[in-house]
């Protein structure tokens, strides 16, 4: 057919037109039609997905629980608009419990529970060791129970049990009492069980009469109470002077009275409280805003009626013995006297309350959920009481009230890496200008580390992902003279979306994600909250980190202080961080026991020795080699330095002179011939020379040596007893730094001595289980638990050692710590030292290709968030 290029629908031949008209009309129905009955399909369509979605949105509850969702978001004026579709035909992830039922009661290392708290609070009071029972006590008269904890049981026996099929230990309680009933009243400490027993309870004492004195003791809640009455006179005399100085502010309605200005004098025997005044803004004691009105108690004894208040100061103006004699100067204008500003009060909850600020607008994308991880087929980590086992991993949980939180019997592969590793302590010592909290020093297992502010400490999905399994521990109240169980230790498989290892080449590429499961314990220490976080990793190795956040510790800053220079935005102690105040400079040191047992409990110490030098140096110290091997291009190298430990010793670390501390077995090698090990490297943060950088070299000649010791700082007068102490072990590095930033003669070096060292070795005894005494930092004059004592020149070769290890940090708090520290944290590798024969992590999935060959991590199907 051929087309006609002169037809017109137009021209003369009508029927031809109207035939094609008609045709047109027919189709144009049909469309009509056809179009009429899509619409009608899609509508029902539309309507039919819509309603699986709803469905599917009513099934699965909150929107938030939903992995996959398609979100759009329209931004006006930093208002957030979302809209949420969720995707159908999503399972939930499957999901189990990690934890078993068994019982704290029925294992070796759990810590104490309320009823064996309970059971040893009424064998007591049956006894009559105590006088309080199940109430407030209401005077230091009385005799109550300050503190309870897991005694563990004898390393000896629990070994037997764990491996030599030996009878299982008992559980036992360790209890301070505080004995304000006796004639003379003292601290004691007693061992009492087995917990398991119900007529064959013991109770033991683990220290005699008197030799805690009385007013050694802690902080209570009895103390502070009578602290308070005897104060009120004075505070009601005072309440003028308050009111013109601090916004209109009287006490107790706006005001409250600060104690822990630690040390409560310089004698173990007598009781001096040092106190401060601060805004009290929140429901608990607020430390940001402490003001300069300052004064001491005269506090000993059980004898309130002989108590008194003395050496009152205001703007750092005294001392006035009396509060008439304060008043006296400042009504007579003859101090100096501040007056802050009208309405400053109410203006300190909106400053001190660490929450977003609802002025200001978010930063983009903000209010969308930010990543997070979960676990597509549930937990591979489980829980029986508190034994914990991950690949390959196992190991047992415990802690305490005062010391912190504790693992036991740590094993790898089947073989025995540590019998403990603990939290003991933390110090913190603090330098400002300030009347009322100068001089403070602190030892926080003094309060507990564990002891809990709340009954709940762990914040779920900011401390621990809400997938995470949490335990409870227990601690004991004195104030209330009871058990208290609150969630404090958080378990949970983690990714840290970094390679372990890997490599790549042009014909194979490998690698395995760096996953570990953490065991997380946050606490609140007044005003500063920790984190103590131990780490196990694929290959063998185990993190342990203590971080620091929370509020810091103010001085009234006072803009003019005779003291400071003529820049008034800092001194000696610090920088000026809000309208009134400073931030003292202070450090953190963060004590560990890490008791390893590599392999068994005979261990020795290696120093390995990181040096630079000739390369006969290197060599002579294999050999009695005469000549450079010709093959060495230049006369330089780094070599090796071997040393085995064989006597007590604490050691500071060098970083211009690097070592290596390694625990080996020296009876068990790999199967290259070499000593089985564990290598400990501390991590440095914030560490500060303590001592003037003197460089020092063996010159065979005392009168010399000597003399180099006078070039010394003045901090470090005491140098030579020091090198003496510590065995003449490189006097370089020995000398030079320290894990702790104050000098020997600081009137708490002593109690405070285990911050001297970053790495200490001692050999295993019961009676030195932790490396302080909560009671040396109230008799600093006479401490009798301090860590020094343990360094008694015992060898330590092929013996049961203890490795005491010391991190920590120097914090020069600045306007970013207001009102909220963020997260500063140091810590401490365990790492495998020829322990084994290749890499540890081959026995794991991972990411290969390998000239056609593949392989992958198990594979996973999405799924929706199981809810918390």
């Amino acid at each position: 057919m051929v087309d006609n290029p002169g037809f017109n629908e137009n021209s003369g031949n009508s029927s031809a037109g109207k035939y094609i008209v008609e045709q047109r009309a027919q189709k144009a129905k049909k469309c009509c039609n056809f179009l009429s009955h899509f619409l009608v399909l899609l509508v029902f369509i539309v309507g039919l997905v819509g309603g699986i979605l709803i469905g599917i949105y009513a099934y699965h509850g909150s929107i938030s629980n939903s992995l996959c969702l398609n979100q759009s978001y329209q931004h006006t004026d930093g208002q957030a608009k979302t809209t949420t579709i969720p995707t159908p035909n999503v399972e939930h992830c499957p999901n189990r419990n990690p934890k078993d039922d068994t019982p704290y009661e029925s294992t070796l290392f759990a810590p104490l529970t309320i009823n064996e708290m309970k059971k040893v609070s009424e064998i007591l009071w049956q006894r009559s060791y105590i006088t309080t029972i199940d109430r407030a006590p209401r005077s230091l008269k009385e005799s109550f129970i300050l503190y309870m904890y897991l005694h563990p049981p004898k390393k000896e026996d629990a070994i037997k049990y764990l491996y030599n099929n030996g009878t299982k230990p008992g559980r036992y309680a360790r209890v301070h009492i505080q004995r304000g009933a006796e004639q003379v009243p003292d601290i004691m400490e007693y061992k009492v069980g087995p917990l398991e027993s119900i007529s064959g309870v013991t109770v033991t004492p683990l220290t005699s009469s008197g030799e805690i004195h009385f007013n050694s003791r802690p902080f209570d809640s009895v103390e502070v109470n009578a602290l308070n009455d005897i104060l009120r006179t004075d505070m009601k005399a005072l309440e003028t002077l308050m009111r013109n100085s601090f916004d209109g502010a009287t006490y107790p309605e706006d005001l409250y009275i600060f104690y822990d200005n630690g040390p409560p004098g310089m004698k173990g025997t007598e009781r001096e409280t040092r106190f401060i005044i601060g805004f009290g803004t929140l429901e608990d004691e607020n430390v940001l805003y402490l003001l300069p009105l300052s004064g001491t108690v005269h506090s000993p004894g059980t004898n309130v009626s002989e108590w008194y208040p003395h050496s009152y100061y205001y703007l750092n103006q005294g001392p006035y013995r009396t509060v008439s004699d304060l008043l006296s100067a400042y009504n007579n204008n003859i101090i100096r006297k501040v007056r802050l500003p009208a309405g400053y009060r109410n203006t300190l909850r909106k400053k001190l309350y660490p929450k977003r600020d609802i002025y200001l607008p978010l930063r983009e994308y903000a209010d969308q959920p930010g990543a997070r991880s979960y676990m597509p087929q549930g937990p591979r980590f489980s829980i029986s009481g508190t034994k914990v086992k991950w690949m390959d991993w196992s190991f047992h949980i415990s802690g305490g009230q005062l010391k912190g939180p504790a693992l036991f019997d740590i094993n790898f592969k089947g073989s025995r890496i540590a019998y403990e590793l603990a939290v003991n302590d933390i110090s913190l010592v603090y330098g400002m200008d300030s009347s009322g909290h100068n001089s403070i020093v602190y030892m926080d297992a003094t309060y507990g580390i564990m002891g809990g502010d709340t009954p709940t400490t762990i914040l779920r999905d900011v401390d621990c992902p809400s997938y995470a399994a949490v335990l409870n521990t227990s601690y004991w109240d004195s104030a209330e003279q009871k058990a208290v169980d609150m969630e404090s230790i958080c378990i949970f498989e983690a990714d840290e979306q970094e390679a372990l290892w890997r490599h790549y080449t042009s014909s194979f590429a490998g690698g395995i994600r760096n996953r570990h499961l953490i065991v997380r314990v946050p606490v609140v220490i007044g005003n500063y909250d920790y984190t103590f976080d131990f780490h196990f990793y694929l290959d063998g190795k185990i993190y342990s980190k203590g971080k620091a956040t929370g509020y810091i510790l103010s001085s009234f800053w006072d803009e003019n202080n005779p003291h400071a220079g003529k820049d008034k935005t800092r001194d000696a102690f610090g920088y000026r961080v809000s309208d009134f105040h400073t931030g003292p400079i202070h450090d953190h040191m963060f004590g560990f026991k890490v008791d390893l047992d590599v392999i068994d409990s005979s261990n020795s110490v290696e120093i390995i020795h990181w040096k630079a030098g000739d390369i006969l140096d290197a060599l002579r110290t294999q050999s009695n080699i005469t000549q450079v091997p010709p093959y060495f291009i230049y006369n330089q190298t780094r070599y090796l330095e071997y040393e085995t430990l064989q006597r007590e010793v604490g050691y500071r670390l060098n970083y211009d002179n690097q070592k290596f501390f390694v625990v080996v077995n020296e009876n068990k090698r790999n199967s290259w011939g070499v000593k089985r090990g564990y290598l400990i490297a501390p991590l440095a943060t914030g560490l500060l020379h303590i001592f003037a950088k003197a460089e020092f070299r063996p010159i065979g000649n005392s009168y010399k040596l000597r003399y180099r010791y006078k070039q010394l700082h003045e901090e470090a007068k005491m140098a030579k007893e020091m090198v003496t102490f510590t065995n003449c072990i490189n006097i370089q590095s020995d000398i030079k730094q320290g894990a702790q930033s104050i000098p020997e003669a600081h009137p708490a070096m002593k109690a405070l001595s285990f911050s001297k060292y970053h790495i200490s070795v001692t050999k295993r005894k019961e009676e030195e289980s932790f490396l302080s005494s909560i009671y040396d930092i109230n008799r600093l004059d006479d401490p009798k638990g301090y860590f020094d004592l343990m360094l008694d020149n015992e060898s330590i070769v092929n013996e049961d050692i203890v490795n005491w290890v010391t991190v920590g940090f120097l914090h020069i708090p600045t306007s970013e710590d207001v009102p909220m520290t963020t997260r500063v944290e140091s810590g401490f590798i365990l790492k495998p030292f020829n322990f084994f024969d290749t890499t540890a992590s081959f026995d794991m999935p991972q990411y290969t290709e390998d000239q056609g060959k593949s392989e992958r991590e198990p594979a996973f199907a999405a799924c929706i968030e199981p809810k918390p």
